[in-house]
């Protein structure tokens, strides 16, 4: 119960008190956007004032001028009356406005009863005026007294929270109504002067206070006034007015004096100008109207969505509490298995701890399952041998195992059978004895209610199976599973490790007697798996000429010829990686630079995991065997008088060469050579001296013809010399091989002599060309061969073409 109420606590904590503040926030925000549209309601009404307040203060401004020109001229009187008239009219229609402006908005900061008590000595304001009892200074400043009284109660309209733009219009407004009252004064008091015909200090600073004024608030309004409503400005104040009246405020004594400014234009132009700032207001005016309407709709939008909000977070709080319960009851059951879970960690890592010293499978069984069945919730645990997927107990622990009795007839949904194929975890919480193979009623007195079985792996296969029943139901949950896997891979390294250890025992007694092997007179060289020597033995330094610290940590690469190509070594390494050997005859240099031909098998010792541990390479000289083999080719492939190849070596050589000039695109010849008059020489001076001449023929061929070109005697006294890229095109082609001829026919006729005698052979020759496989081998020969005696049917010791 603890552990509930201190969770609970804490649940209220991290979850409710985020909750409680979102609700908190939105209810706030809610009460701001009610507060807002109230004041935007408001804000309406303050508009509708203001429009009345201007009308009121328009007409007090021009009662006002009409006033102070009546007391010192006695002049408009006219006008006076019928602006009393038009002020009475506008006063009762602004008391009216205020009336229903106060009945739709009780919470406005001006009243009927507060006009009222501004207005109370206008009546006697009046009567004065009427009575000619009172000065024109007094009666401006009455008149502005009320106007001012008006404009502070406009003053007092407060802003809008969070509506700067409105706001901002809203204090301009304020600076037009005051520069518009400051210019009714500048008229009032600039009638009198014209009328007095005089300026006296006193109502000059007045003036000069009302241009301040004026200036002042224009330039505010201008300030912050947005780009088309300054537009409207300079549309509606003409330059040309302000520059007029600019001109009659600087020369406004030098006017009166000399008479220069009447009354009549002075009031039509300061009239003009005030309609005008009217004008100006009343459009801004209108402007901001539509600008409250605008944010009222916003602020009506806004609560919507901040309602909703509410509601939102006031269902999450109460979803929240709700929960606050199956948390806390999910909670408990985690305690529990956590509780659990250390229960089994501790029977665990005792077994952690000794598992390692474990030098047998038997020793290492029996004690993970007393360690195992001594925690209270495993009820029994059984053991079984694997072997080519049957299985049999091998050892059981647990509560009256004695007593357990296994079923004479194996299930067919036997889970232990299933757990070794597909070699995972199988769990069972239910009907547990229709899947094990314990007898049916033995479970159900032991009240065995789950079952888990673990299979136990060893280098990949099956080898045992670790089965546990427990009395609590779903006690095998998955962090439980986790827990015995980690043991089960422990279990799996300590059995790995058991036969490893016997394995060692045995390879150190092979290894023992492979040293013996090692040391033979057959060369070794043992690698590592990054083909760097480790070992090599005498008989190998013997060979190859090394020490063996010369060749120690070396890669068997220094022993590289350059006898075989890449490919060859490629081979090689695709041999020994993919079938783990190869064996062939391969060329080596020793350490004096000699090439050294040896029989080698190059074998991959491999790990169990099939990782490559080493290499041996092991050798034989076949030095001897090389060169037999070396001098039987040579003779099968030389003539034995001249050592130039004979007619197969030949054979060969011109096949090689059409297939290289047909790949090129170039031209080869053969040109075939009989020595005339050969068997004269033989008959008249013997064997012995032919033989000379043949060896002297070899020679000077040698000695004419390119290195590339090969000579061969192909039988008596006939000799062929192959020549290959003579020439890309036929002419070229043609020449070349003619000069080539011909140095060979001046080569041969300059032997004079042969053994004192003197030399009665000459050379016919006869060449044939050739640039691609059209014709073989035998037609080429047999072509220069006709060519040769072409060459001798026309006189012997000439030269001639296969055409």
């Amino acid at each position: 119960m603890l552990l509930k109420n201190s969770l609970f606590a804490k649940i209220l904590l991290i979850f409710t008190l985020p909750a409680l503040g979102i609700l908190y926030f939105s209810t706030v925000l809610v009460l701001e956007k009610i507060d807002t549209l109230s004041e935007v309601d408001n804000i309406q009404s303050d508009i509708e004032y203001i429009f009345a307040t201007e009308k009121v203060i328009d007409s007090i401004q021009k009662e006002r001028g009409y006033t102070v020109i009546y007391l010192n001229s006695q002049k408009y009187k006219n006008r006076l009356l019928k602006q009393r008239e038009s002020t009475n009219e506008v006063y009762h229609d602004f008391l009216s406005t205020i009336a229903k402006i106060q009945k739709n908005t009780p919470k406005i900061n001006f009243t009927v009863k507060k006009i009222q008590d501004i207005f109370k000595q206008f009546s006697l304001l009046r009567q004065k005026v009427d009575n000619n009892n009172i000065k024109s200074s007094d009666a401006i400043l009455s008149y502005s007294n009320i106007n001012k009284a008006l404009l502070e109660t406009i003053y007092s309209i407060k802003p809008i929270k969070f509506a700067t733009k409105f706001n901002t219009k809203f204090s301009y407004i304020v600076n037009i109504l005051a520069a518009k009252e400051a210019a009714g004064v500048e008229r009032a008091l600039t009638s009198i002067l014209i009328v007095q015909k005089d300026i006296s200090l006193q109502n000059y600073k007045k003036l000069i206070r009302t241009y301040a004024i004026q200036d002042f608030n224009i330039e505010e309004f201008l300030l912050k006034a947005e780009e088309k409503e300054i537009e409207v400005y300079n549309k509606i104040i003409k330059e040309s007015y302000n520059q007029r009246l600019k001109n009659i405020r600087t020369n406004l004594k030098e006017l009166i004096s000399s008479d220069s400014l009447s009354l009549d234009s002075w009031w039509n132009l300061s009239s003009a100008r005030i309609d005008n700032l009217g004008k100006l207001h009343y459009l801004v005016s209108s402007d901001v109207l539509k600008l409250a309407k605008q944010i009222e709709k916003e602020a009506t939008k806004s609560q919507i969505l901040s309602l909703s909000f509410l509601f939102v977070s006031f269902v999450t709080l109460i979803s929240l509490l709700f929960v606050l319960k199956t948390i806390v009851s999910n909670q408990q059951r985690s305690f529990n298995k956590l509780k659990k879970q250390q229960n089994i960690y501790k029977a665990l890592n005792k077994i952690n701890k000794v598992i390692l010293k474990m030098n047998t499978k038997k020793r290492l069984f029996n004690k993970v399952l007393d360690t195992i069945v001594s925690d209270s919730n495993i009820s029994l645990g059984v053991i079984y041998k694997v072997k080519k997927s049957q299985r049999r107990s091998f050892l059981i622990k647990g509560e009256s195992y004695k007593e357990a009795k296994f079923k004479l007839v194996q299930p067919n949904n036997s889970i232990l059978k299933k757990s070794i194929l597909s070699k995972k975890n199988i769990i069972k919480n239910s009907n547990i004895d229709k899947y094990s193979d314990l007898d049916e009623d033995f479970i159900k007195s032991k009240d065995f209610k789950s079952l888990a079985v673990f299979p136990i792996q060893k280098f990949g296969k099956v080898t045992a199976l670790l089965v546990l029943y427990s009395n609590k139901k779903g006690f095998f949950d998955n962090e439980i599973e986790i827990l015995f896997n980690k043991m089960i891979i422990d279990m799996e390294y300590a059995l790995e490790k058991i036969d490893y250890e016997k394995t060692k025992a045995k390879q150190e007694e092979r290894l023992t007697i492979a040293s013996y092997a090692f040391e033979s007179n057959e060369p070794m060289i043992i690698t590592n798996s990054e083909a760097r020597i480790i070992d090599v033995n005498q008989a190998f330094c013997n060979v190859m000429g090394y020490e063996k610290d010369d060749i120690l940590g070396q890669n068997p690469n220094i022993f590289k010829s350059e006898e075989h190509s890449d490919e060859f070594y490629s081979s090689m390494w695709n041999s020994i990686l993919s079938n783990g050997t190869w064996s062939g005859e391969i060329y080596n240099k020793k350490k004096n630079g000699e090439n050294i031909p040896l029989k080698a098998t190059i074998t991959a010792i491999k790990e169990k995991d099939g990782s490559v541990k080493n290499y041996l390479s092991q050798y034989n000289d076949i030095s001897e065997q090389k060169l037999k083999q070396q001098y039987l080719e040579y003779q099968a492939t030389h003539d034995s008088l001249t050592a130039l190849p004979n007619r197969m070596l030949l054979f060969d050589r011109v096949k090689n060469s059409i297939n290289k000039v047909t790949r090129h695109k170039s031209y080869g010849a053969i040109i075939f050579i009989d020595l005339d008059n050969f068997k004269t020489i033989n008959d008249t001076l013997g064997h012995e001296t032919g033989d000379v001449l043949l060896k002297e023929v070899a020679r000077k061929l040698q000695n004419t013809v390119r290195k590339e070109d090969t000579i061969a005697r192909i039988g008596g006294d006939e000799f062929i010399v192959l020549a290959d890229f003579i020439g890309n095109d036929k002419p070229s082609a043609r020449n070349n091989i003619q000069i080539l001829a011909s140095k060979i026919k001046g080569s041969l006729n300059d032997i004079k002599t042969i053994n004192g005698y003197e030399n009665i052979s000459t050379p016919s020759i006869g060449i044939t060309l050739f640039r691609d496989s059209t014709f073989s081998v035998k037609e080429l020969i047999k072509q220069a061969d006709t060519a040769m005696y072409m060459a001798k049917r026309s006189g012997k010791n000439t030269i001639a073409f296969f055409e």
